[in-house]
């Protein structure tokens, strides 16, 4: 391929698509069961375990290390500067993939490409995979210069016409292959790195999951009536049923639950809203969800029971978010009976857990009061603020169940940004 062919590629300010989540997973599982693979336990262990670690879009990256310990069964003082075994089984494995590309899987669309020198897979449609081979072979066999190469304009770089006559030819010939080995390093980047989405990094779980997600809202019934039968409905008049406390939210939930709903629909998943007291044990079942509310919603007091953080009803109208590690502490705490405007601080629960009774992810947006609530929200939805999440978690948390406190200062009934008083991660 000419090489102002790769550099227009590379300028081209149309985006490259990448193949979605469930291509990806399909193409592995159709690797896994080949001729290539099913003999090869030990292979299809690390290609399993370097594409679940890039789908989940790990921060930290993989390496030899990583690779030993976790694979290999390497111990923790692995050196990698004397044992090369996970270079040895990753090129085995590079070379197995392509003679599987080569031969069964000579028709496949999706492929999982190992770049020559790196541990990371790529995700490419067939003919990506192909321009990248064709850089990875080209800056292979491209000579190497002994002198500096000169600097090129831009507007010239990305120009098909030919280049100027160097007055030597062989200076002329140093500075294409400066040129064409730049450019391939360049495409393989621009197809190999995705840009870290905090966002991705937390919803992944949810995004992923089969199924919609339950939008589940907190409303004034907070639990404690039964939902609407068909017979109480025959007796109710159009405003009895505009005045039920079940099919009343609070205006606060109700703009979380339209982040939470524009979130979801911008990463392209299907959801369904249901207030608190119309969800079913069986909705849950169903897929996964996201809980908006606590004093208010019923789902989210049962599922914090039992976790490390949970909230108690000390007295009608207070409420203290209590840490089992730390039963003394009680400033986590909101009375009702303060006046509006003299509330400067709430604190809200935001978690991300497997559920044990329904065996779905949850996530949940739960204040102590509607402050937390909203706060929770603009948190859970704002790349920017989930990365406070990176200062507190512990390595491989992504994989992992996790429980915040948030707290947030209010301003005459106004919310602000929320900080991590405190975490759990299991």
């Amino acid at each position: 391929m000419p090489y102002w062919h790769i550099l227009t590629l590379l300028n081209s300010q149309s985006p490259v698509r990448e193949p979605s989540v469930t291509e990806v997973k399909s193409e592995l599982q159709s690797i896994l069961a080949s001729r290539e693979f099913v003999q090869s336990k030990g292979l299809s262990k690390l290609l399993r375990y370097i594409c679940s670690k890039s789908l989940m879009e790990e921060s930290e990256p993989i390496t030899e290390y990583t690779i030993a310990v976790d694979v290999l069964g390497k111990p923790h003082d692995f050196k990698e500067n004397k044992d090369a075994s996970v270079r040895v089984e990753v090129h085995r494995l590079r070379k197995r993939l392509s003679d599987f590309y080569q031969h069964e899987g000579a028709g496949h669309r999706v492929r999982i490409h190992i770049p020559t020198g790196h541990y990371s897979p790529q995700f490419l449609f067939a003919e990506q995979e192909a321009v990248v081979l064709e850089s990875e072979s080209a800056a292979v066999d491209a000579p190497v210069p002994t002198v500096a190469p000169p600097v090129i304009p831009l507007e010239l770089a990305v120009s098909p016409a030919p280049l100027p006559v160097a007055p030597q030819r062989r200076n002329s010939r140093r500075t294409i292959a400066w040129i064409l080995a730049a450019a391939a390093l360049l495409v393989a980047l621009r197809l190999a790195i995705r840009p870290e989405d905090s966002i991705d990094r937390v919803w992944s779980p949810i995004l992923t999951a089969p199924g919609t997600v339950l939008l589940c809202i907190g409303d004034r019934a907070g639990g404690h009536h039964p939902a609407l039968t068909h017979a109480d409905a025959s007796q109710m008049t159009l405003l009895d049923y505009h005045d039920l406390q079940s099919q009343s939210v609070l205006m606060d939930d109700a703009a979380t639950l339209t982040r939470f709903a524009g979130l979801l629909q911008s990463k392209g998943k299907g959801y369904r809203v249901v207030s608190q007291t119309e969800a079913t044990f069986a909705d849950l079942q169903g897929g996964p969800a996201v809980l908006i509310g606590l004093a208010n919603n019923d789902w989210t007091q049962q599922l914090v029971g039992k976790l490390r953080f949970w909230v108690e009803h000390k007295e009608p109208g207070q409420l203290i978010l209590r840490d089992r590690q730390h039963p003394e502490r009680a400033d986590w705490a909101m009375d009702y009976a303060t006046p509006y405007l003299d509330i400067t601080k709430d604190y809200a629960l935001v978690m991300r857990v497997l559920d044990p009774r329904t065996g779905q992810m949850v996530i949940s947006a739960a204040g102590i009061s509607a402050f937390g609530t909203i706060s929770a929200g603009n948190f859970l939805t704002n790349a920017d603020e989930l990365k406070k999440i990176e200062a507190v978690a512990p390595r491989g948390w992504k994989k992992m169940n996790f429980e915040l406190v948030l707290s947030t200062e209010v301003i005459r009934g106004k919310s602000g940004h929320a900080n991590i008083v405190a975490s759990h991660f299991w």
